[in-house]
């Protein structure tokens, strides 16, 4: 495994296919695709037939297959890379000394990943395996009618609901693991920082990258809401739209408001901190007598002290909190523009296409 032992406890078994995977391709995305990517699109052609199902209904499924036969590689790509490497980007830009707790932290809810996996993929099982049986008069109509095809397709479904379920549970493992950064770890908000944010981006690339991946959920929107106007209990498609809507809010909003806050914290303890050193300063300056030139250098000192401790004032005071750079609103805003675009083909495009 690549990641390091301080930061990593445990391997999910999908992670781990890959890395078996990885015997015979040096690349991970490419080892995703061949132990398991493969399989929504074996299971489309064998129930899928072109030349029976409507043009809509090919469309939806061909996106809501693209969504997932990446699964298996951001579900390593989160184990082995993003989860392990944030705390240990963290541990090493942002505490003053090496800080134990984030790697217990990062222990713990690596374990939580790779072990409770299924509490998240249950919530879906429910919900897709509903969609599944309540469409079946729509998918006979597209052609889906003997009983290798429904299979087939059946396993498309339970395919999908668990990739959906996994990128769930790494969204839900996110949101925990940047809580409990934020609450325990003892941090520093370095003003001079090289990203503008006091050295918090770290944070905000983990979110911004899972909410990204968790994006990829948009593909299935235009199959979803095709179902959900075709069948009678399409309250199960919406009920997993907003599901999946709110997933990628809280993914993002959440840290995102817990971080800003601790670093106000921290910065209103810095800036008090700096008040009262320049009181220290400035109490200790003296009237010199005359000819006492110890005095005047001492003086001369505390004043050129005094200077610097209003610099590093000035710098605390000035220094852009987390999330507001550039960079960050714009991946943010990239992050949510997929389920957007989907919810306006749908609106406006959809209806051209079906005529």
């Amino acid at each position: 495994m690549e990641a390091d032992e301080q930061y990593h406890a445990d391997v999910i078994w999908l992670s781990r296919l890959v890395e078996w995977g990885r015997k015979y391709t040096k690349s991970a995305f490419l080892s995703g695709l061949l132990v398991a990517g493969w399989i929504p699109v074996v299971a489309t052609i064998i129930a899928v037939d072109p030349g029976e199902a409507d043009r809509m209904f090919l469309i939806g499924q061909t996106l809501a297959c693209l969504m997932v036969v990446v699964g298996p590689f951001d579900v390593w790509y989160f184990d082995q890379k993003l989860l392990p490497g944030f705390f240990k980007s963290a541990d090493e830009r942002l505490t003053p000394t090496a800080d134990p707790t984030l790697s217990k932290l990062s222990r713990k809810y690596d374990r939580y990943y790779a072990r409770y996996w299924w509490a998240n993929v249950a919530i879906w099982v429910v919900l897709v395996l509903g969609v599944f049986v309540v469409s079946q008069s729509y998918f006979e109509a597209q052609g889906i009618t003997t009983l290798l095809e429904r299979g087939a397709y059946l396993v498309f479904f339970l395919f999908w609901l668990l990739i959906a379920g996994l990128r769930t549970h790494a969204a839900l493992i996110t949101v925990l693991a940047v809580k409990s950064f934020a609450e325990q770890a003892e941090l520093n908000v370095e003003p001079l920082h090289p990203d503008g944010l006091g050295g918090l981006s770290t944070v905000g690339e983990l979110a911004i990258q899972v909410t990204l991946i968790n994006s990829l959920g948009s593909f299935a929107l235009p199959l979803s809401f095709e179902l959900a106007s075709e069948v009678a209990f399409g309250y199960f498609v919406y009920v997993g739209v907003f599901l999946f809507i709110l997933n990628n809010i809280a993914l993002f909003g959440y840290p995102t408001y817990k971080m800003n806050r601790r670093a106000q914290q921290i910065r209103e303890q810095a800036l008090e901190e700096h008040k009262q050193r320049i009181r220290e300063l400035e109490s200790q300056i003296t009237i010199p007598d005359e000819g006492d030139d110890a005095a005047i250098r001492e003086n001369q000192l505390l004043q050129m002290e005094i200077q610097r401790a209003r610099q590093e004032f000035r710098d605390n005071q000035n220094v852009q909190l987390y999330p507001l750079s550039i960079s960050i609103i714009t991946k943010l805003v990239s992050s949510i523009i997929l389920p957007i675009l989907f919810i306006l083909f749908d609106i406006f495009i959809s209806d051209i296409i079906a005529v």
